[in-house]
């Protein structure tokens, strides 16, 4: 599988960016006019005061030009104003968008991982959906239009000058492009510093998360001192890679003020000592005059503008692409083995449709790969509708791949899957509308313990509380509901924080049971690391649930493979005959 590319700009943001950098050129260039406007209103003053005595010097004879001047630049600053706030508008807006669709795809791809598949901790994807996706936006924001913006304005404002001097514009030349070398130098490294900093603040808020949701258990354990330092340790590195960063933008801002303020005083000098008749050459045959040398005066700070918004820009480009590569990579963790979701467009996913009745499951030579690893090839089954599968084999042997890829979370290799009819990616959502799922590790969420069993309800506001003691009933678990302290309405922290994993795991079957319009039953090892009674109580259940739906089981446990149904042994099958039923 390629890169997983996530926060690249779609068609329509592209051209809302350009259209952005052509209005902040745009707003610069007007500067020009705006500046010859001040040069000849000053040139002509200072002529005026030149050429005449002093007591015979009129107002009244610059009045005019001074005018038109005044008018011509209060029109041309408000269209620069009118210009920027358009520019900034459309790049803020572009931004925004490109940083809801890359949230939306980290979490997209949470969703659609599998339930057994190694996830990051929920503090290091909190960081990366928080504050990762946020470097995207200066990224976008801020560097995308000064790209084009220094493309134009530094060029015409040369052209300017050049028109006037062309000693002045050769200043201008040299002294401009030492600066995006000098900054491009200075990136690659700060580039990499921004990155290990990223990085950093995403293990410090995996661990600080950790800590926080496992602390009653550390104070038990008389692990707190400990912890303590861990998190000091980890705030020192932060602390670190931070003044790193730091270090790097203040080098890069020195060399950015020492070029441009090397330019603009070499302009400078030259127009003094022009006007002062000490240097006759850079200007085209006539010396040059008053007017001339202020508007070179007045264009040579704006000739570095666009540079100094460059280089600020091109901080929030090296966090942007850091920030692009670790969420490329989180996203692709996210689905792993290659699975994705069905591409926007493709014309095999614009049928998606709920399974009818009890569905049939087809599998036919079906090859997956994790890791580069071959986990099943021509893999080939056919599980009747209303049939109870009992999937068994040594560890890797693919059975939770298996029921993983019957989810839709892997995509094949090669071969197909068909769950009545439709495949897992055609299916989509809908799939698991019809799906009730009972794995080995299941997840109770911080609530009521009414709460936790309602989210397995397809319609919650239906659920009587008769269904939730059938529901519980079902699963072996109304003497434990009715030994706690609040009954139904009990809190229970998140994980299931106050119970014990044999709880946890009834808890997780009444809930499954609430999905009574369920036509197909995935339970992946429902008595792993259960008591003997206990296991009794979830084997009964399973027995129950699987009596009306199409039924997948993977197990070791002999007392589960004793339930009715057909056992199918993948270390023992031949790959391209395993579960073929004519």
């Amino acid at each position: 599988m390629g890169v997983v590319n996530i926060g690249q700009p779609l068609a329509k943001e592209r051209q809302c960016l350009r259209r952005a950098g052509w209005l902040a050129a745009a707003s610069d260039l007007l500067w020009i006019p705006q500046a010859g406007l001040i040069a000849f209103a000053l040139g002509v003053l200072l002529t005026s005061l030149h050429a005449v005595p002093e007591e015979t010097f009129a107002i009244a004879s610059v009045s005019g030009p001074a005018l038109v001047c005044v008018t011509g630049l209060v029109l041309l600053a408000i269209l620069r104003v009118v210009l920027q706030g358009l520019g900034a508008d459309m790049a803020r807006q572009a931004a925004q968008s490109l940083q809801s669709r890359a949230r939306a795809q980290l979490l997209t791809a949470a969703a659609q991982a599998s339930p057994a598949a190694d996830f990051p901790s929920s503090g290091a994807f909190a960081a990366h959906v928080t504050e990762q996706v946020d470097h995207l936006g200066p990224y976008y924001r801020n560097f995308f239009p000064q790209v084009l913006r220094l493309k134009i304005v530094p060029l015409a404002i040369v052209l300017a000058t050049a028109w006037f001097s062309w000693l002045a514009a050769l200043i201008l030349l040299v002294c401009g492009p030492l600066i995006p070398v000098f900054m491009a130098l200075i990136g690659m490294k700060a580039k990499a510093a921004s990155a290990d900093q990223q990085e950093e603040l995403t293990r410090l808020s995996g661990t600080l998360l950790d800590r926080i949701r496992g602390l009653e258990t550390l104070e038990l354990f008389g692990a707190l001192d400990r912890t303590r330092e861990d998190i000091a340790a980890a705030g020192e590195r932060f602390r670190l890679g931070t003044m790193r960063v730091l270090r790097i933008a203040f080098l890069s801002s020195t060399v950015l003020e020492l070029f441009s303020a090397l330019g603009i005083a070499f302009c400078a000098v030259f127009v003094g000592f022009s006007l002062l008749g000490d240097l006759s050459i850079g200007a085209w045959g006539a010396p040059l005059g008053y007017a001339p040398g202020l508007f070179i005066l007045l264009l040579a700070p704006e000739f570095f503008a666009p540079l100094r918004a460059y280089a600020a820009a091109y901080h929030d480009r090296a966090a942007g692409l850091a920030a692009q590569e670790n969420l490329s990579r989180i996203l692709k963790e996210c689905r792993p083995g290659g699975s994705s979701p069905a591409r926007e467009g493709d014309e095999s996913a614009v049928t998606a449709r709920k399974c009818p009745g009890l569905p049939a499951i087809e599998v036919k030579a079906a090859t997956l790969l994790l890791g580069g690893q071959t986990v099943f090839k021509d893999f080939n089954l056919l599980i009747e509708p209303g049939e109870t599968i009992l999937l068994t084999g040594a560890s890797s042997s693919g059975k939770t791949s298996l029921i993983d890829s019957l989810l839709g979370f892997h995509r094949l290799e090669q071969g197909e899957i068909r769950i009545g009819g439709v495949s897992p990616q055609q299916a989509g959502p809908d799939l698991l509308q019809t799906i009730c799922w009972l794995g080995q590790a299941p997840r109770l969420f911080h609530g009521s313990l009414k709460a936790n069993l309602l989210k397995g309800a397809t319609r919650p506001e239906t659920v009587t509380e008769a269904d939730l003691w059938r529901a519980l009933a079902l699963a072996g678990a109304t003497d434990l509901v009715a030994r706690l302290p609040r009954g139904l309405a009990t809190p229970v922290g998140e994980d299931g924080f106050g119970l014990s994993v044999g709880e946890i795991r009834r808890i997780a079957l009444a809930r499954a049971a609430l999905r009574t319009d369920a036509a197909i039953l995935l339970a992946d090892e429902p008595t792993a690391a259960l008591d003997e009674d206990t296991a009794a109580d979830v084997i009964a259940g399973l027995a129950k649930l699987s009596r009306s739906r199409t039924t997948v089981i993977a197990t070791h446990d002999p007392a589960v493979l004793s339930l009715p149904g057909r056992i199918i042994d993948l270390n023992t099958l031949e790959p391209a005959l395993a579960g073929v039923r004519s």
